[in-house]
């Protein structure tokens, strides 16, 4: 592995016209991020013109968000400023960010409302790009330097918040390559041969969107209509499901993504991984009294839930650590695994649904749904 500067990364990271005088003529690209084979979350249109690269996204989800970015490029090809503002459309913006470099480090400025932050991050000499996943300008600018470099493993950095975040790069072809981080996951891009990005699949991500470059799209007429309807919200609203057994109050917290005509398992959910549960925090269990899970006995308290989907059959994962994001599990905090049995829904469950049934007794079945799957386990009040 290694790091790039990122004065090296800025000479020739995508393709571009060059004009009889020597100077790159300016070069427009567009991208679209869609959620499942119809719902689009995010459109971006940047250009790259001499010394500067600007561009506009306007993002749908919780609501209609747009920025604007203006980067700025030194005399020698090093990256020198980085200008952005985030606002609601058809408003002044509520966030402006500027990120100047020099030396080994870049300082930060940002003011929200009547907010102001200042503060510097340390880097090794290079000029990271801020992490922003849905700033596809970025991910072309990092991801086609790697590609036209000659190694195949390398890692690049970005700023996030006070820090460095590694990216770790691995090239799978000519034309195709892996990156990511472990919080985040695998995503994959493609590129032409140009290379030109083409193309990121980050269903394997937490964004699990993907995103292709288009010829053209206007982002200023998406930005209004997004922000004349109804506002989404957030893609997978919390929830709880609870059940009173006897003097026995039991709950579990969880996030509700929904299909939006994805495969779910074996799909955005693989077999034989360990999976959330849902979507962003972990899902909890809290319970008042000690239970007895699928012939486990759990005492009384505060847990994460995960699974480990398979086609015929999950596995439960009860883990003693809770209050984490979904990306944050440790096994070696795990308390049992239990064994679900797993039955087909004649109809799909759009939503990920969580629910507890009492038996009539000193207990009752946890069961969870999504698309036509069903996995039970019985649980019991000791």
């Amino acid at each position: 592995m290694r790091a790039h500067r990122l004065s090296i990364l800025l000479a020739a990271p995508v393709a571009l016209a060059v004009s009889a005088c020597g100077q790159r003529a300016p070069n427009s690209t567009s991208f679209v991020a869609t959620l499942g084979p119809q719902d689009t979350v995010a459109v971006e249109h940047y250009t790259r013109s001499g010394a500067r690269l600007t561009g506009t996204s306007v993002t749908a989800y919780p609501r209609a968000t747009i920025r604007s970015y203006q980067v700025t490029f030194g005399a020698n090809g090093e990256i020198d400023h980085i200008h952005l503002t985030s606002g609601q459309p058809g408003e002044d913006p509520t966030t402006t960010a500027d990120l100047s470099y020099s030396g080994d480090s870049v300082t930060v400025e940002v003011h929200r409302d009547t907010l102001m932050q200042h503060y510097a991050v340390a880097t090794d000499g290079s000029r990271p790009l801020p992490f922003y996943e849905d700033l596809f300008a970025f991910w072309a600018l990092d991801l086609s330097h790697e590609m036209a470099d000659t190694v195949d493993s390398a890692t690049f950095q970005t700023t996030a918040g006070r820090q460095l975040l590694p990216i770790t790069f691995q090239r799978k072809s000519a034309t195709e390559a892996d990156f990511g981080f472990p919080e985040w996951g695998t995503g994959h891009a493609s590129f032409d041969q140009n290379g030109r990005l083409d193309e990121l699949d980050l269903t394997q991500t937490t964004s699990k969107y993907k995103v292709e470059r288009v010829a053209s799209v206007n982002v200023q007429e998406r930005a209004t209509a997004w922000a004349a309807r109804p506002q989404p919200g957030i893609l997978s609203p919390r929830d709880t499901a609870s059940v009173q057994v006897g003097a026995a109050q039991v709950k579990i917290d969880y996030g509700r993504p929904a299909m939006r005509g994805r495969t779910v398992f074996g799909g955005i959910v693989p077999f034989g991984q360990v999976w959330r549960l849902g979507a962003n925090a972990a899902t909890q269990l809290i319970t008042d009294r000690d239970l007895t899970i699928g012939g486990t006995e759990v005492p009384a308290g505060t847990y994460s839930l995960w699974a480990v989907p398979q086609a015929d059959g999950w596995t439960l994962i009860v883990n003693r650590q809770h209050g984490q994001w979904g990306t944050q599990y440790d096994d070696a905090e795990d308390f049992a695994r239990i064994p679900m049995t797993v039955s087909q829904l004649d109809e799909p469950v759009e939503r990920f649904t969580i629910s507890m049934e009492p038996d009539g007794s000193d207990g009752g079945t946890i069961d969870m749904e999504w698309a036509r799957t069903r996995a039970s386990v019985g649980f019991k009040v000791r």
